[in-house]
């Protein structure tokens, strides 16, 4: 069976002003092929090689700090007193109560809470809107296959027609020689499979075909992406391909959160984005490809899961994100990065959930 939904939300998408970032670190070279979700070793970097400051470009006109920004040589006592902005949605975003909990995710949240080893961790209540933990939540760093997220949210605000078949070209090619995939060339498919095969399998080279599903040039939808990224109060990250293989793709703890958010309550991410498997279609195969999830969570009985990925890479190590509904009724957004092991990541999400579920909050 295969996990879709029919149809989409008429979208468009306004005016907006744009977050310039300028990725300094050089590329790293591919050492050798990982079991992993992507696919790729690369030799980890010191930590502080991705503690860099990401400061937000003004937009045109801006007077205050609207939405986090600055006008360059305000007094800090005149900044002072201009209320903050009400984040709002982006115009091609379809219209939910559970996004507009975005804009408290930028809210300070408790440093105390369930004891988790992943460098990087933010928990966050939908219904309530409040942050009930964050560790580290604002450190920028690699997030590996964590950003197929953002590239799904970058097809869905292209409007595009998920029917139309397109064929696999050497365009589509994963960025990173040993990058693993279940797509070759000259196989020829529908924007549904590969936003299927990437969100649930966590596929490459469908990942690089959403700018095709998009009728995009590879640039054009990666320049879309940090856009989006950008409507979506990510103002920490910046992207540099759609699968995640490049380091220099950089996220945090509380962006990818708002990724997820963003993905689990759009409703034509939803189902792809938390299907226990996918059945990849190819018009030039007889046969129909069923890819398992990489998510241990699809198959849990006392969850539901409204959107979820994993990642990995050597530099980016593994890391999570999710949006789900436990037995108890909380509606949780869970993001983990920077477990030194697989066992280890999914020992955290274990943890939190723990945690919310015996009553642990901070009131």
């Amino acid at each position: 069976m295969k996990w879709v939904v029919r149809g989409m939300a008429t979208a468009w998408t306004g005016g907006i002003a744009l977050l310039a970032v300028w990725v300094v670190t050089p590329l790293l070279g591919a050492k050798a092929v990982s079991p992993g979700d992507t696919g790729l070793l690369v030799e980890p970097p010191a930590p502080a090689e991705f503690q860099r400051s990401f400061e937000p470009v003004p937009p045109a006109g801006a007077v205050g700090p609207a939405a986090g920004y600055r006008t360059p040589g305000q007094a800090e006592v005149e900044l002072a007193t201009v209320p903050p902005v009400e984040w709002l949605p982006p115009q091609w975003y379809p219209e939910s109560a559970d996004i507009l909990s975005i804009g408290a995710m930028d809210e300070e949240g408790p440093r105390r809470g369930p004891s988790v080893r992943s460098r990087s961790v933010f928990v966050f209540d939908v219904d309530a809107g409040r942050v009930l933990f964050e560790k580290n939540a604002d450190a920028p760093r690699p997030v590996a296959s964590i950003t197929k997220l953002v590239s799904a949210l970058a097809l869905a605000s292209a409007t595009p027609d998920l029917e139309r078949e397109f064929c696999i070209g050497p365009e589509q090619y994963p960025t990173r020689s040993g990058a693993t995939s279940r797509l070759s060339t000259g196989d020829c498919t529908t924007g549904w499979d590969v936003l299927g095969a990437a969100l649930v399998a966590s596929d490459n080279r469908a990942a690089m075909a959403m700018a095709a599903a998009a009728d995009m040039h590879l640039d054009e939808f990666v320049g879309r992406m940090n856009r989006v990224s950008i409507e979506l109060g990510m103002t920490r990250s910046s992207w540099v391909d759609p699968s995640g293989l490049e380091d220099e793709n950089l996220s945090t703890a509380r962006d990818l959160a708002k990724a997820t958010l963003a993905v689990g309550a759009h409703p034509l991410l939803q189902a792809p984005a938390s299907a226990p498997h996918w059945d990849l279609w190819r018009t030039n195969k007889a046969w129909v490809r069923r890819l398992p999830s990489t998510d241990r969570l699809a198959e849990r009985s006392d969850l539901e899961v409204f959107a979820a990925k994993t990642g990995y890479t050597d530099t980016a190590r593994y890391g999570f994100s999710t949006m789900v509904q436990t037995e108890s009724g909380h509606r949780l957004v869970i993001t983990l990065l920077g477990a030194d092991g697989k066992l280890t990541r999914w020992a955290d999400v274990d943890r939190v959930l723990a945690w919310v579920e015996a009553g642990a909050v901070p009131g």
